[in-house]
């Protein structure tokens, strides 16, 4: 029959069924779009809802009112409100809350600069902080945390400077030096009240009655009496030396305000003051005449040399060659005539610093601008001439035709002279580094100035020893080598500033008038011998008397105007925030210290220096450890910075904001033109719907979650909503407990003491299965959660909150709870031992709670007290819980729940449950069968399987527990042998011992984001980030072992008639080879023979499991494709059946008068579900669900009875058992078949296939069949209004 061709009748009938399909497909079509407006105004519809947010009331002790209903939704605004000033307010955070320990946490904030707000730098140092410090609160010991804010001197110094010129127009000059402190001050009360109310909504657990500001007055003391002391030391002293100049701010910076900017060649920079751009990353030649040689005819005439900073030849005092260069060792001691300079004639040295094969061999020296020439001008004994003043002009001592011309513009005219006389070269570009002011953006210039410095090698010594001898603790490890590069050649620190704002050095220069002269001697300023320090102006006098022997009326003294470096006030925190240097009570109970945490960055800069002036002035470390935390970045990797419109604060992503408003903030900053359009642009591209509304608790959660211990780190914004979604996913859990699990009547258990709780638990006897491993995995995540803190390790705690909560207890175990822990059950229908079941599961499921809202609460600590106070009203046998807070709670220990873990027993039987379950869903998902279609109706699943597992997943119950509701399925049959089942119309899947082996194996490997993981060099670095090498380097050994494992349990889904076959072969096999193309280009990466020596083991275990996990992927989906085939080969073999089994669709549409506009839906693949698609309820059998499923069967009995053609063979059996089960039913019902008063389709498809059978006729007019015959008028009877008749002799129309 496959080559005939079709009758009239046929054609007639394809092309009316067509016809159907074409109208079909259309009105889909215009269903999808209407049901996509629909589901966008839903959206809108529950957005509106949500953004809905409740007044939060307060009770009379000012503690947040939630008697009352709770609320449907999570709404950070709501659950964030009341509770930071409620604890404020008990004084929760203060020291002297925890009065009954001996342990102290005593820790001290960064402080952060009064420059402005706070971005999600910050906000990374303050949430990774506040967990630690929460932590140890809730583990009993007294803790304190001070907060505190840094005067920031020249960030400050120029912000106000901006604002003054953007707002009057006036230089700090114009008004004077007291104005300008005026300024600043008003400056930083706006300001410095905005970055503690960013660090309250964060919800750092300070103790703000100790917070300090760098120039409160007993700051100022501090700052004043360390210098006093270092100076009487010998460690401060003055002297003449090159330092980092910045000609804008017209002040010596540190090398920390220095961004130094790679440049492969020629670049073209923006510099302020400058109206066009200049450029850099160029080296230009030129030749030095030399003067000839009287003694010898035909000696060399000029000698080559480059540079990249041609204007500072004007400078130069003498050319370097090396001494073993034959090129030039004869003319060492020969003399150069400056070519612009006339009167100045240079010697050419020999220097063994110069490297004869970089550029000429020759040097120019400018000892007065350029720190290597400094050193080498010192060893020549070379002048220094300073041709660039502090202003960035040249000065008088670069000559008549280049003074008082900008710096790059003297640049270009040296260029010009040079080529007049002859003597220009060329250029070429020049990889090179230009220095830059990171505050001005200036370029910053090394200039020769006198400057107070203090000398730090013998204190850097000290230092070092300290971590060498283990007394101090630096974490990463990693960091010990930056930590003793930088300290062992420690040079001697420039700490004074030319500014205004800031600690003024008291310091005071003297002036002397010498008895019986009228002229007063001022002493060099250079001269360390000319100054005199005091801690007020009347002491500096007398000890000037002293030392110049001179009364006070014959002395002048005026207080140095330079003040000094932040960072010498900030090294003095640790102590000076506690009184220092009075010997107050505060300084003797909290100091030293516990632990520093800060970024990377400033490991020098502050953390150095902390710990060398704690030694010095107070005889001991300032804490014991350092925690030195990644660097955060934005998500393309950039530092993240006002100006490039990335520094977001962190309050606008805890209540989120507009693209709109948040471009209105940039114009309230003091950013140029340049920078502000440039800022817009990125903001738009990064946010272009803006930032949507993430609430603290999320922000602070992903802060941590990212917190690896690598170098940077690159957050995405957008990642911080994905664990907002993870605190509505708390409050709806948290919420359905309390409705349907925890009734009024429930009773909590006493959680005062965990050991004693978990022990008599443990030992129920009614614990199931699941029970036991709920509570193995609270084991485990109290286990992690307190490995993380101690090893300060937070992606592994923050990593087990989140696994703990969202994947075991919220999809798993309340789950399996929901048919016990109805708390409206009628318990009067149940048995004892029922009823002590449900308080069991009820107790089990209220520990998990609390005692996973206390492992949450240093990370999200708003969310969890709101969630913890909610279930304290539940079965609470407090009457005032006013006090009761969950962050003075105790936290979980690992000793409290060892009695609870179970690692080699039930766990291990439940990782092979929930791999069970996940190779169910992934057969559905090959199969593209939607979980909705799964929930109305479950997949019949057959499992084969060892005894050995049969019997666990029996004896735990867990079956029927876990992976039928879990798994969305119906387990038949479970057998130990393939042969016992029938397995067609199935697809197939295998769990593996390699399934259960990997998906046991607890890591946080793939938890964090982007991470750099190496150190300054490029080098790989193993700071213990995650497991050491040899467990790494272990776990791959064991994976690597064997690449084939044992079948555990087979699991076979029957989706016939569910799925379209042919499709879903063509996306099985696009799959394939996706897969395959991943797999061969990743062990082509594992089979390179550099790989396993310069792969980080972490990167290599990664690779290991992806390997694995794309293997069995491609293995599961290859027993997917087979089956797949199969299926088909089936269904070609009965085609014809189907064809004609869709006859009675098409009859059925007929016979119902259905209008052609009425269309079955597309995904229905099966022809039961089709024809129930087109039902009335009345043809379904009606609202009793018993008769709906006795006319559900007769439908699925007679689809599969209807026979392809006349000329196929008929299973006599079957039709007999089908035929009798016919006749029984009518032979006992007056009415229909299955006793409704009205026809159903039961009898519709019943009558439809006895008429396709060629014994019809006879069968019906059998004389003891007359009821049969009264059925089919019946039939007839009931539908002759829509003229239908059955017609015997024409079965395709037979009503």
């Amino acid at each position: 029959m496959d080559g005939a061709l079709p009758s009239k009748c046929q054609s007639k009938k394809l092309a009316k069924r067509e016809k159907k399909i074409a109208k079909f497909e259309a009105k889909q079509e215009k269903l999808a779009s209407d049901l996509s407006k629909s589901q966008k105004s839903v959206k809108k519809e529950k957005l509106k809802k949500e953004q809905v947010v409740l007044d939060a009331a307060t009770d009379a002790s000012g503690k947040k009112d939630i008697t009352g209903e709770m609320p449907e939704s999570y709404s950070p605004k709501y659950v964030e409100a009341v509770w930071y000033e409620w604890w404020e307010r008990n004084g929760f955070f203060k020291p002297e809350f925890q009065t009954g320990s001996l342990d102290k946490f005593v820790m001290v904030i960064p402080p952060p600069n009064v420059t402005g707000v706070l971005h999600l730098g910050h906000a990374l140092t303050n949430s990774v902080e506040d967990a630690i410090t929460r932590w140890h609160r809730m583990n009993g010991k007294i803790t304190l945390w001070v907060p505190g804010c840094d005067h920031a001197g020249i960030a400050t110094q120029v912000v106000v400077e901006k604002k003054l010129w953007k707002e009057k127009k006036l230089t700090r000059h114009d008004i004077g030096r007291d104005e300008f402190m005026k300024e600043v001050w008003e400056w930083k009360n706006d300001k410095g009240d905005r970055i503690y109310q960013q660090l309250r909504a964060l919800g750092s657990s300070c103790d703000w009655s100790r917070a300090r500001f760098t120039m409160d007055s007993s700051m100022c003391k501090a700052v004043t009496e360390a210098f006093i002391r270092l100076y009487d030391d010998g460690l401060i002293y003055r002297s003449l030396r090159l330092v980092n100049w910045s000609c804008t701010l017209r002040s010596a910076i540190s090398d920390i305000e220095v961004d130094k900017q790679e440049l492969t060649g020629r670049t073209l920079l923006r510099v302020p003051g400058y109206d066009k751009p200049i450029a850099f990353g160029v080296i230009v030649s030129f030749a030095y005449p030399i003067l000839p040689d009287p003694g010898k005819v035909g000696s060399e005439t000029e000698i080559i040399v480059a540079t990249t900073r041609l204007e500072t030849m004007l400078g130069d005092t003498a050319v370097a060659v090396h001494p073993d260069d034959g090129r030039y060792k004869h003319l060492i001691g020969r003399l150069i005539k400056h070519p612009l300079i006339p009167d100045r004639l240079l010697p050419i040295v020999g220097d063994t610093f110069v490297d004869p094969n970089f550029g000429t061999g020759a040097v120019k020296l400018t000892p007065a601008h350029d720190h290597n020439d400094w050193e080498a001008g010192k060893r020549h004994s070379l002048p220094s001439v300073v041709v660039i003043g502090e202003d960035g002009l040249m000065t008088s001592a670069a000559g008549p035709k280049f003074a008082g011309l900008q710096r790059f513009v003297a640049r270009e005219a040296v260029r010009n002279a040079l080529n007049e006389l002859g003597l220009y070269r060329g250029e070429k570009d020049n990889p090179m580094i230009v220095p830059i002011c990171s505050r001005s953006k200036d370029i910053v210039e090394p200039l020769l100035k006198p400057q107070w410095y203090l000398r730090c090698q013998d204190m850097a010594n000290a230092a070092m020893q300290e971590v060498s001898e283990g007394r101090l603790r630096i974490i990463p490890s990693f960091h010990i080598r930056t930590w003793n590069n930088w300290l062992k050649d420690c040079h001697d620190w420039c700490i004074s500033r030319q500014l205004w704002w800031g600690h003024r050095i008291p310091a005071y220069h003297v002036s002397i008038r010498r008895s019986g002269e009228e002229d007063i001697e001022v002493l060099d300023p250079a001269d360390h011998n000319s100054w005199i320090v005091g801690r007020t102006f009347e002491e500096a006098l007398q000890k000037a008397c002293d030392k110049f022997h001179c009364s006070p009326d014959n002395l002048i003294l005026k207080q140095d105007n330079d003040v000094l470096d932040t960072w010498f006030s900030s090294q003095l925190f640790p102590f000076s925030v506690f009184g220092w240097p009075e010997q107050t009570s505060d300084l003797k109970a909290y100091y030293p210290g516990s632990l520093l945490e800060t970024g990377h960055d400033i490991i020098f800069f502050w953390v150095a220096r902390m710990v060398m002036i704690g030694l010095k002035l107070m005889g001991q470390l300032p804490f014991h450890t350092v925690y030195l935390h990644a660097m955060v970045r934005d998500a393309h990797g950039k530092k993240m910075s006002k100006s490039l419109g990335n520094a977001i604060d962190p309050v606008d992503v805890i209540n989120g904001i507009s693209l709109e408003d948040l471009q209105k903030q940039l114009e309230h900053g003091n950013l140029d033109s340049n920078e502000l359009t440039r800022a817009r642009q990125a903001q738009a591209k990064d946010f272009p719907k803006g930032i949507p509304e993430c609430g603290t608790d999320a922000l602070r959660f992903a802060l941590c979650a990212y917190t690896a211990q690598g170098r940077n780190i690159n957050l995405d914004i957008m990642r911080v909503q994905g664990y907002r979604f993870f605190c509505n996913k708390l409050w709806n859990a948290v919420r359905y407990a309390l409705f349907h699990c925890l009734d009024n009547e429930f009773i909590s258990p006493d959680m005062s003491d965990l050991n004693s709780l978990f022990k008599k638990l443990i030992q129920h006897k009614l614990l199931s299965g699941t029970d036991r491993w709920i509570l193995s995995r609270l084991a485990y995540a109290v286990i992690q959660c307190n490995v993380g803190f101690t090893e300060f390790q937070f992606p592994i705690a923050t990593t087990s909150c989140y696994n703990f909560w969202l994947y075991e207890l919220c999809d798993v175990y309340l789950e399996y709870t929901k048919p016990i822990t109805k708390s409206k059950q009628n318990t009067s229908e149940v048995s004892t031992v029922e009823i002590e079941r449900i308080q069991l599961v009820r107790h089990i499921l209220y520990i998990c709670f609390n005692c996973g809202l206390r492992l949450l609460h240093p990370f999200m600590p708003f969310i969890t007290e709101e969630l913890y106070q909610r279930l304290l009203l539940k079965g609470s046998n407090s009457v005032d819980n006013t006090m009761d807070s969950l962050c003075v709670k105790s936290y979980p220990k690992s000793t409290d729940v060892a009695t609870l873990r179970d690692e080699n027993g039930v766990e291990t039987d439940f990782h092979l449950v929930l791999n069970i379950i996940h190779r169910i869903r992934a057969l559905l998902s090959a199969c593209h069968i939607p979980i909705s279609l799964a929930n109305r109706q479950p997949l019949n699943v057959i499992l084969v399987a060892p005894e050995t597992i049969l019997s666990t997943l029996s004896i735990g119950q867990y079956v029927t527990d876990v992976i039928e509701p879990l798994g969305r399925c119906r387990v038949v049959q479970m057998v130990s042998d393939r042969k016992d089942i029938n397995t067609s119309g199935c697809v197939s899947g295998t769990v593996s011992a390699s399934d259960v082996f990997w998906s046991t194996e607890e890591s946080t490997i793939n938890t964090t984001s982007v991470i750099d993981d190496h150190d300054d060099d490029g080098n790989s670095v193993d700071g213990n980030n995650l497991c050491s090498n040899d467990k790494l380097g272990h776990m791959i050994d064991n994976k690597t072992t064997s690449s084939i494992k044992p079948a555990t349990c087979q699991i076979f889904l029957h989706v016939a008639g569910l799925i379209d076959v042919s499709l879903e072969q063509k996306r099985c096999q696009d799959r394939l080879v996706e897969l395959e193309e991943s797999i061969e280009s990743l062990v082509k990466k594992r089979q390179n023979p550099t790989y396993s020596e310069k792969v980080p083991i972490k990167t290599q275990l990664i690779d290991t499991k992806k390997l694995y996990e794309l293997n069995s992927e491609l293995d599961s989906l290859k027993e997917v494709v087979s089956n797949l085939k199969d299926i088909k080969q089936t269904n070609m073999i009965d085609n014809v059946s189907t064809i004609s089994n869709e006859l009675l669709l098409d009859a059925l549409y007929d016979y119902l008068g259905i209008q052609q506009q009425s269309i079955v839906p597309s995904n229905l693949i099966d022809l039961e579900a089709k024809i129930e698609s087109i039902l009335t309820n009345e043809l379904k059998g009606g609202d009793q669900p018993l008769q709906r499923s006795k006319v559900k069967q007769w439908l699925s009995w007679s689809i599969r009875m209807i026979p392809s053609n006349e000329n196929k063979l008929i299973d006599s059996k079957k039709y007999w058992i089908y035929r009798k089960s016919v006749e029984n039913n009518l032979a006992h019902n007056p009415y229909f078949l299955t006793g409704t008063t009205y026809p159903t389709v039961a009898d519709v498809s019943v009558a439809y296939t006895l008429t396709r059978y060629t014994d019809y006729s006879q069968w019906i007019c059998s004389s003891d069949k007359e009821y049969i015959v009264k059925w089919f008028n019946k039939l007839k009877t009931y539908f002759d209004k829509s003229n239908k008749v059955i017609n015997p002799q024409d079965t395709s129309e037979w009503l």
